[in-house]
C-alpha cells in the first residue's frame, strides 16, 4: 500500500485557474511532440522503404513498433501514475523519448530502428495518463472534457505539423536531418515542462493523510468496471480511420488513388487535424453543458460513418472534396475525447490512472492492430510488379473502416450515462 495526500473534508484546494491552465497545456507539450513522432512515418513513408528496403507489411511493423510499446506500457503507466510524482513520470517518459527519436534518425539498421520507435512509443504511454491525471488534480469534474479536449487539441496539433511542416523540412534537408532537429526541439519542450509543470495545486490548508488501495486492489477494481472497457473499445474504433491513415497511410492512399503530388497529399491529411483542433474542445464544452456523455458520442459515430463513405465506396473526389471529408473525419471522430472524463467519472480517484491506463491499452492495441492489418490486407490484395500499390489495393483494406465505425457506435449505446458526475 502507499501513501497519498488529501486534504480535510472542509478544506478546498484553488482550481481551475490561471496556474492549473499552465500546468496542464505546459504538460501537454508531451503530449504535442508524441503525438508528432507517431505521425511522421505518414510523411517519410516512401523515403524509409527506400533506406531499410521494406515492403508494406514490415512497413507497418516498424511504424507499429511504436504502437506495441505503448501498450505494454499503458498498463505499469497507470499504475506508476496513481503512486508517484505525475511530473517526475512525465520528465522520464520524454527524455526516452528524445533519446529513441534521435537514434532512430542516426541508425541504419532496420532492427534497431524498429527498438527506437519503440522508445519513443514507452514515452507515448505515459504523455496522455499524466495529463489525464493532471487535469482530475487541478479542475473540478464539470470542466474536465473541455480541458481534456483542449489538450487532444494540442495532440492533434502536433500530429498537423508532422504533416506540411515536417514535409518541406523533409525535402529540404532529408528524414534523417528532419529527425535530428526533432529531438532537438524535443530537448527545449522538455526544459519547459520542467519549469513549469507541479503535481497540484499548492495550498497552506490542513492536510491529513489517507491510505490507498493496495495495487492489485486498485487494478482489479479498473478492471472489472465494463464502463472501462466499453469506452475504450468506442475511441479504438472511432479513432482507426485517424490511427492508420495520419500515422502511416494516408499521403499514400492520396497520391496513389486521386493522384495528389506529396505537398498536396501532406496538405489534405493535415486537415484531419484542423477538424480534431477545432472539434475537440467544441465537443468536450456541448458534452460539459449538457452535463451528458453519450449524445455526442453518438451522433459523433453517425456522422464520421456517413464521412468515410466516399473513402471506401471508390467515388473520384478533386483536392477540395478530399480535403473536405477528412476534415470532417477529424471534425466528427474527435467526440472520442469524450471517453477519457467518462472513464474518470465511472472510477474512484485512486483508480483514475490504472482505468485510463486500461482503456489506453485497448485504443492503442486496436491502433496497433489496424496499422497491420491495413498493410496485409493491401499485400493480399496484390501482386507486386513495380514495387507500388494500386488503387484497388487501397480501396480492399478501405473498407475495414466502416465495420470498426458501427463497433464504435455499438459500444457507446451500450455505455451507461454519468451526468458528468463520478458515479
Amino acid at each position: 500500500m502507499s501513501d497519498s495526500v488529501a486534504l480535510n473534508s472542509g478544506s478546498v484546494l484553488p482550481r481551475g485557474g490561471v496556474s492549473a491552465w499552465l500546468v496542464c497545456l505546459s504538460a501537454g507539450l508531451f503530449f504535442f511532440y508524441e503525438f508528432f513522432q507517431l505521425n511522421i512515418f505518414d510523411v517519410i513513408n516512401q523515403p524509409l522503404r527506400d533506406s531499410f528496403q521494406l515492403d508494406a507489411t514490415q512497413l507497418s511493423w516498424m511504424s507499429s513498433m511504436y504502437l506495441w510499446a505503448d501498450i505494454l506500457f499503458l498498463l505499469p503507466a497507470g499504475l506508476i501514475l496513481d503512486r508517484f510524482s505525475t511530473r517526475n513520470v512525465i520528465l522520464v517518459a520524454m527524455l526516452v523519448c528524445v533519446f529513441g527519436t534521435l537514434g532512430f534518425a542516426l541508425t541504419h539498421s532496420f532492427l534497431l530502428a524498429c527498438l527506437f520507435h519503440f522508445l519513443s512509443g514507452i514515452g507515448n504511454a505515459f504523455c496522455f495518463l499524466s495529463c489525464v491525471v493532471l487535469v482530475s488534480r487541478w479542475f473540478p469534474p464539470q470542466r474536465q472534457a473541455l480541458v481534456i479536449g483542449s489538450l487532444v487539441t494540442m495532440a492533434f496539433l502536433g500530429g498537423m505539423v508532422a504533416h506540411t511542416p515536417f514535409a518541406w523540412l523533409n525535402e529540404s534537408w532529408g528524414w534523417r536531418n528532419s529527425l535530428l532537429i526533432d529531438s532537438g526541439i524535443g530537448a527545449l519542450l522538455l526544459l519547459w515542462i520542467a519549469a513549469f509543470v507541479y503535481d497540484q495545486p499548492r495550498s497552506d490548508l490542513d492536510r491529513v493523510k489517507t491510505r490507498s488501495p493496495a495495487l492489485m486492489t486498485s487494478l482489479l477494481h479498473a478492471l472489472r468496471n465494463r464502463q472501462t472497457w466499453l469506452a475504450g473499445l468506442f475511441t479504438c474504433f472511432l479513432n482507426l480511420p485517424i490511427m492508420v491513415l495520419c500515422a502511416l497511410w494516408g499521403a499514400s492512399y492520396l497520391q496513389v488513388v486521386h493522384q495528389l503530388s506529396d505537398i498536396a497529399a501532406s496538405n489534405v491529411v493535415s486537415l484531419i487535424f484542423i477538424g480534431s483542433i477545432i472539434g475537440c474542445p467544441l465537443a468536450g464544452w456541448l458534452s460539459d453543458t449538457q452535463a451528458r456523455r453519450k449524445p455526442v458520442m453518438i451522433y459523433g459515430a453517425l456522422a464520421t460513418l456517413l464521412t468515410l463513405i466516399p473513402l471506401f465506396t471508390g467515388m473520384h473526389l478533386t483536392q477540395v472534396q478530399l480535403g473536405i471529408v477528412f476534415f470532417l473525419l477529424g471534425f466528427f471522430t474527435s467526440v472520442q475525447v469524450i471517453s477519457y472524463p467518462l472513464i474518470a467519472e465511472s472510477n474512484t480517484g485512486d483508480n483514475t490512472g490504472s482505468a485510463t491506463g486500461i482503456a489506453s491499452i485497448v485504443i492503442m492495441g486496436g491502433a496497433g492492430v489496424g496499422q497491420v492489418l491495413f498493410g496485409l490486407l493491401m499485400q493480399q490484395h496484390t501482386v507486386l510488379s513495380s514495387g507500388q500499390y494500386s488503387v484497388a489495393d487501397f480501396q480492399y483494406a478501405m473498407w475495414m473502416f466502416p465495420l470498426t465505425t458501427a463497433a464504435a457506435l455499438l459500444a457507446v449505446l451500450l455505455v451507461r450515462e454519468t451526468y458528468c458526475k463520478r458515479q
